[in-house]
């Protein structure tokens, strides 16, 4: 679905999540609260250690749902904005070199292994992520960047602003 895009407005695509990834971080938590409450409480804890280890437990167990929950990306007139839970990066639009899809296990900011790869900067710096809606988030970067243009599922540098020649010489026909 393509959506025509306000060049001042942002958009927030968050991160598709596989059942199985969704499974394992709950099953963590179940874990972390069996493994590190019960015993306090049958081995008769002080309060102090059932505070410490409560906190610790209930802190990772928020932190997991933090990044379950809280990865997406936004789209900005200038700039892709990731974030993984409490972490974010931005990347710059006219950086972007290609964008190609790409099921790598890599650890990545995604929470699906139905993944893009994104290349940019002057290094050919790579983040994967997992837009929930691939094709509204490569039109939007599309739409916002006149520099990229979207072949089919993936999205390539022109060779110039102006032309609709593709630089093939990037490695973007190559999916990890």
């Amino acid at each position: 679905m393509s959506r025509i895009i306000n060049p001042t407005q942002s958009l927030y695509f968050p991160s598709k999540r596989d059942w199985w990834i969704v499974g394992l971080i709950w099953l963590g938590i179940i874990v972390s609260v069996v493994g590190g409450l019960v015993p306090l409480v049958v081995g008769e804890a002080s309060w102090p250690e059932m505070a410490v280890m409560v906190s610790l437990v209930l802190g990772m167990d928020a932190l997991m749902l933090w990044v379950l929950y809280g990865t997406g990306y936004t789209v900005t007139p200038d700039r892709l904005f990731i974030r993984c839970g409490p972490v974010g990066f931005p990347v710059t639009l006219n950086g972007i070199k290609s964008i190609n899809p790409t099921r790598s296990p890599w650890s990545s900011p995604a929470c699906s292994l139905d993944r893009l790869k994104i290349v940019y900067g002057v290094s050919h710096q790579t983040v994967l992520i997992s837009p929930a809606d691939k094709s509204g988030f490569l039109s939007a970067i599309v739409q916002q960047c006149p520099t990229l243009v979207m072949l089919h599922d993936r999205v390539m540098k022109k060779t110039n602003s102006s032309s609709t020649d593709l630089d093939l010489t990037i490695q973007d026909h190559v999916t990890v």
